[in-house]
């Protein structure tokens, strides 16, 4: 049975569950960890929110092949395979009618599916759906803090009908509010060795454009994951109760 991690974006694997899948493939386990949002932008002028990620990232116009690069870095450190789908980062995403970007500000991130975007959650089941293994388990984000992406990939995945496992979101699942609804979880704690969590943060750091995301540098994430994955007594996953 194959491990097949959906990642919303590029890093939240890494982020979210980076130890669990190294542990696993070092006991032999076969594990991948399929990216949806990871296509190059349209052609096109960005949004200025876009250009201020960029800048803030220091990836420039080579934003994506620089995160896909990022990835497959994090993924040999954790023994997986990776998949990255063409679908863009939703701060790239246009109108079908318009050309406007759908999702312009942060403040968008949390707002309701677009509507324009509903054939895209069905082409995106189809893709999931010719590229799925004979036997699998596939795990997909919960949505703790609702980003688009996220909700995007979640909803594809049930669209399947088949039984998911989840992850919990990070760093999403840091809030409060968040943590709570896991109570109402059907759930299973993983535990992680020192060099899995080693590997943890290996792979976070691979991600090296988007720490500046997070934290102030790689000390400061180091130190959060730790601190994360003894919060957690390891790594826990989920299924609806």
């Amino acid at each position: 049975m194959k491990w097949i991690y959906l990642s919303p974006h590029l890093d939240d694997v890494a982020l979210s569950l980076g130890g669990l899948v190294w542990e696993q493939t070092q006991a032999g386990e076969q594990a991948a960890i399929w990216t949806i949002c990871a296509g190059d932008p349209p052609s096109g002028v960005l949004s200025p929110f876009a250009e201020a990620l960029h800048a803030r990232w220091g990836t420039g116009e080579q934003s994506m092949p620089a995160r896909r690069a990022e990835d497959i870095s994090a993924c040999r450190i954790l023994g997986a395979d990776y998949l990255h789908f063409e679908v863009p980062d939703c701060i790239y995403r246009r109108s079908s009618l318009n050309g406007e970007p759908l999702y312009a500000s942060e403040e968008a991130l949390w707002w309701p599916v677009h509507p324009d975007e509903e054939s895209l959650v069905a082409n995106l089941t189809a893709q999931l759906q010719t590229q799925l293994p004979d036997q699998f388990h596939l795990v997909c984000p919960l949505t703790l803090g609702n980003h688009i992406d996220h909700r995007l990939t979640r909803t594809a995945a049930e669209r399947l009908g088949i039984p998911l496992k989840f992850y919990a979101d990070y760093p999403y699942v840091l809030q409060n509010e968040n943590r709570r609804k896991l109570k109402n979880l059907r759930s299973r704690r993983y535990p992680i060795s020192p060099n899995g969590l080693y590997a943890w943060q290996a792979a976070v750091a691979a991600h090296h454009s988007q720490i500046s995301t997070f934290w102030s540098g790689l000390p400061e994430m180091r130190v959060a994951i730790q601190e994360y994955q003894q919060q957690m007594d390891g790594v826990m996953l989920f299924s609806k109760a």
